[in-house]
């Protein structure tokens, strides 16, 4: 090892970014040791389809796996127990558990918590908790494989299914309880067009309109104030308060938390490190952080804007934005100039449409093909004369013509 390439990783995370640089460094050539630890018990699995074919049934655990069982890793696994602390001085890992890993680098990707509904969990209002501990029966989050299978489990059909928060997790998981047939689902979002913050009123509309031909029903604009369980224990009701201060109760047999999630780092509070106003940590355009020898990676990481459009990505990042993170950063740990990040590409199914979007969807969307009540829309996003971003509904053709039109994507890690 020359001087300036590190003779062990230590990765804190063991989803898609912490795979992702692991074998992305082994393709490289690196043969220094790398260990990963990671909370949950299970090897490096896909999470997007948590809430789509893996729900359904059409997809099983051993088809989420991103190790090839052919041509396993060569790492070491430290599985099921979560980082407690670092010490920056000695790049040291502490888990709950009392093991320290020590290595010459280290990568925080611990990726996010989902919230659950404010008083349900040990902090109280508007908490964050992993898994459903503190929920009652029938409520549900989607945070993890355990998550997904107890969801899986669950007898859907002919119940009455509100799913809560209008972000991508819930809108699929909406998606996914009709396909379950479900008997109602209504979905419960502080906003009337859920994503438009995200995607733009056009956008949104469109997702909106989709999900309504389908039987999703859409709640007055609320947030949830609570759940209700009977003598029981089993879920009853969503509480919920309007933003005029009035509250009601939804009916419901299953709710489906789509809260959002938050950066799990509160164990690095007193390090040093830097935190955005959300708790993600902040990094430069290459991942490093705020303390030497330390890196940040996928949904707990703030990196500073970089490229033709130096805007922040929006928080809760996405499937690519991982990959591409592990790229630029295992190019940075090895030595070489590490290549630009490259501009955001995302994609969600929702009753059988694609979405897919790529750059930044900021400025004013045009309408370049297809229609809001087709679900077939193409939109092109401009700022000052220049095309930032675009957003296609089933256009994968056209989104994939204008993504290499753009930026040449880095190569993604074969799983």
């Amino acid at each position: 090892m020359t001087a300036s390439i590190p003779g062990s990783v230590l990765i804190v995370g063991a989803g898609l970014a912490g795979f992702q640089l692991a074998a992305t460094l082994r393709r490289s050539g690196y043969d220094g040791e790398i260990e990963i630890l990671g909370a949950e018990p299970h090897r490096p699995y896909d999470r997007p389809p948590l809430s789509k074919e893996f729900l359904t049934g059409t997809m099983s655990a051993h088809d989420l796996g991103l190790d090839d069982p052919g041509a396993p890793l060569q790492a070491r696994w430290s599985l099921g127990a979560p980082a407690a602390a670092l010490d920056p001085a000695t790049l040291t890992v502490r888990t709950s558990t009392g093991a320290t890993h020590r290595a010459e680098a280290v990568v925080l990707a611990t990726g996010c918590t989902p919230r659950i509904p404010a008083g349900m969990g040990p902090a109280g209002a508007d908490s964050v908790g992993g898994g459903a501990a503190g929920l009652p029966e029938g409520a549900f989050v989607l945070g993890c494989l355990d998550d997904a299978v107890a969801l899986r489990q669950a007898r859907v059909a002919g119940a009455r299914v509100a799913v809560l928060g209008g972000g991508f997790i819930a809108l699929e998981a909406a998606a996914t309880a009709v396909a379950r047939q479900a008997a109602e689902v209504t979905l419960v979002a502080p906003e009337s067009l859920p994503l438009a913050g995200r995607i733009g009123a056009e956008a949104a509309h469109a997702l909106r309109e989709l999900h309504l031909r389908h039987g999703v029903r859409f709640a007055p604009p609320a947030r949830v104030h609570g759940l209700s369980a009977d003598a029981g224990g089993r879920l009853r009701a969503v509480r919920l308060q309007h933003a005029d201060g009035a509250r009601a109760e939804l009916r419901a047999d299953i709710a489906i938390c789509g809260l959002g999630a938050a950066p799990t780092t509160g164990w690095l509070a007193g390090t040093g490190l830097a935190f955005d106003g959300a708790g993600r940590i902040l990094c430069d355009a290459a991942g490093r952080t705020s303390l030497p020898g330390v890196w940040a990676a996928g949904d707990c990481a703030n990196w500073e804007p970089s490229g033709p459009v130096p805007v922040p990505r929006p928080a809760g990042g996405h499937w690519q934005d991982a990959v591409d993170h592990a790229t630029v950063i295992g190019a940075a740990l090895l030595g070489s100039g590490p290549p630009a990040l490259p501009p955001p590409y995302f994609w969600s199914e929702q009753h059988g449409v694609r979405l897919q979007a790529a750059g930044h969807l900021i400025g004013h969307p045009r309408l370049s093909a297809g229609g809001i009540e087709t679900a077939d829309l193409l939109l092109v996003y401009e700022l000052d004369g220049q095309e930032t971003g675009i957003l296609g509904m089933d256009r994968p053709r056209e989104v994939t013509r204008w993504r290499r039109g753009r930026a040449r994507r880095p190569a993604v890690v074969a799983a």
